[in-house]
């Protein structure tokens, strides 16, 4: 890996890294020392709360830190928050026994409140990173010479990177039975929203691993001889169709802003914009329309975009896609209409957001079908009836 500067520290192992951390360390406070010593790897965010500096107590204050708003490039200027965690941390201790080699594994409870923060991505849900199956693949810190502030970025499947920039910490570290560690498999998990689940993204390539996971450090980290539109050989993907697939809307944009193409089809000849459809990643299409993705391609199928998300019952996609300027009257396969498909796909809420729309309702498919027949061969009620109620009042 092309590692940065220094002023820049990975928690994994890597050439250097003790030369590395001795230099970063050679100002750092203390308490920032004190994180330089936790494995992050597989390990578990117990706690997480961000609060207002005035909700705090006075004696709670640090005299050494003072409070000033940060600027984060594309989010404004946020107030800064303190933030309490507890991550519970594990590594591994391989013993040499009369019976052979025996591993061990250690656990420990890290606190934290990191004041005068910011938090970003803004909007992270504590939620997300608290679920049953939520794991920090990597920790990293790093010292933010222009804002005299050190960043803390934790690495979380299946969430995307979460960075903390600080300028105050406390830190305990506390030994716990490694009940403490797996009680917290009986969380609700949060799981990937597709049918892909998260295994193959490690053995994806380096860039599309770091865009599947929303990890602009990783990104910046990988081959600096990559093409941004280099499609994984394995799994069929280039950095953007993983940023699409998994909703990653600031991944996107930096591949955007590298050059990626928006047309850049994967090995089952999906764009980006047609994988955030199947995927509903609203967020992420928001970016590639903005971007100026075609709203007019036709997939394999012979699809536009709008038409594929009506089959979808994709309806809040359908509304997004006609008021970017999307062609609600275009064909789509079998020269099926908008409202077709929506009526083939079962969602109410699709077929009433294409009725709101220039769509000629009496129009037959290839197979002199209209909407309504099209219902009542599925013995879709709910949907007959809505077409029903359309006609009646029209």
């Amino acid at each position: 890996m092309n590692w940065p500067s220094v002023g820049y520290v990975s928690l994994e192992d890597f050439d250097g890294q003790r030369e590395h951390v001795a230099r970063v360390l050679e100002d750092a406070p203390p308490a920032v020392a004190a994180l330089l010593t936790v494995k992050w790897t597989d390990s578990r965010i117990a706690r997480w709360d961000v609060e207002h500096p005035d909700l705090e107590h006075p004696d709670d204050d640090d005299d050494d830190d003072t409070a000033t708003t940060v600027d984060l490039p594309g989010h404004g200027v946020p107030d800064p928050v303190v933030v309490h965690t507890e991550v519970i941390v594990r590594n591994d201790e391989v013993l040499d026994t009369p019976d052979g080699l025996w591993r061990r594994w250690n656990h420990a409870r890290v606190t934290l409140r990191l004041r005068d923060a910011v938090v970003d991505p803004p909007g992270t849900d504590p939620a997300a990173l608290l679920a049953g199956d939520a794991h920090v693949v990597r920790g990293e810190l790093e010292y933010l010479h222009e804002l005299d502030q050190w960043e803390l970025r934790l690495l979380v499947s299946p969430v995307g990177e979460v960075a903390i920039r600080f300028r105050g910490v406390r830190v305990a570290i506390r030994s716990v039975p490694e009940s403490v560690y797996t009680e917290l498999d009986a969380r609700p998990a949060r799981g990937w929203h597709g049918p892909v689940p998260d295994g193959w993204v490690e053995y994806a390539t380096e860039v599309v691993r770091a865009a599947a996971y929303g990890d602009l450090g990783g990104l910046h980290l990988a081959d600096d001889a990559s093409d941004v539109d280099d499609v994984d050989p394995r799994w069929g993907f280039a950095p953007l169709h993983a940023a699409a697939w998994f909703d990653r809307p600031e991944m996107l944009e930096e591949l955007l802003r590298r050059g990626a193409s928006l047309q850049l089809t994967d090995t089952e000849g999906r764009t980006p914009l047609t994988l955030a459809i199947d995927r509903d990643a609203r967020r992420a299409i928001d970016v590639l329309v903005a971007a100026g993705a075609d709203l007019e391609a036709r997939d394999t199928d012979g699809n536009p975009p709008i038409v594929r998300a009506a089959w979808g019952g994709h309806a809040a996609i359908v509304r997004s896609l006609a008021a970017a300027g999307a062609d609600t009257r275009a064909l789509g396969s079998r020269g099926a209409t908008l409202l077709i498909a929506a009526v083939d796909s079962g969602d109410l809420d699709t077929v009433r957001s294409v009725l709101a729309l220039d769509v000629d309702v009496n129009a037959e498919d290839d197979e002199g079908s209209t909407a309504t027949a099209r219902a009542e061969l599925l013995r879709d009620r709910a949907v007959a009836e809505q077409l029903a109620h359309y006609y009646s009042g029209s």
